[in-house]
């Protein structure tokens, strides 16, 4: 089983990928694939890749955490939603996890819209986690 976790560094994607590590604890055949996806690089979100790459290793889980930059614009949400739909198509992913909060940029960025495309378009399941 293949999981992407989009993150964002905020408490709402680190309860996202607690989640999924708990739940997928101890299965030897899931690889996590958690991205941040944004228009610059920011060493807070280098940090959180690296943490997030540690408790991979607490759970037993292989995960692998990066970053991808996107070309900056006036439509970052747009962009940063299709990256994701992009990095979804381009891979084999059997399930989404996704941080969902009313407060969040993935909860903008994941209200029906990208949620709905990942579904429709992929038939993937999506996991949002509160």
């Amino acid at each position: 089983m293949h999981v992407l976790i989009p993150f964002e560094v905020a408490p709402v994607s680190e309860r996202a990928v607690r989640t999924a590590l708990e739940f997928l604890t101890g299965n030897e055949d899931v690889h996590v694939t958690a991205i941040h996806v944004s228009d610059r690089e920011e060493t807070p979100a280098q940090l959180a890749a690296s943490e997030i790459e540690s408790m991979g290793e607490n759970y037993g889980v292989a995960v692998e955490a990066s970053i991808e930059l996107v070309e900056r614009s006036p439509e970052s949400k747009a962009t940063v939603r299709k990256a994701i739909t992009d990095l979804v198509e381009a891979n084999d992913f059997d399930l989404v996890v996704v941080g969902y909060e009313d407060k969040s940029v993935f909860s903008r960025v994941f209200r029906s819209d990208t949620a709905e495309r990942l579904l429709k378009m992929h038939d993937i399941p999506v996991l949002l986690v509160p």
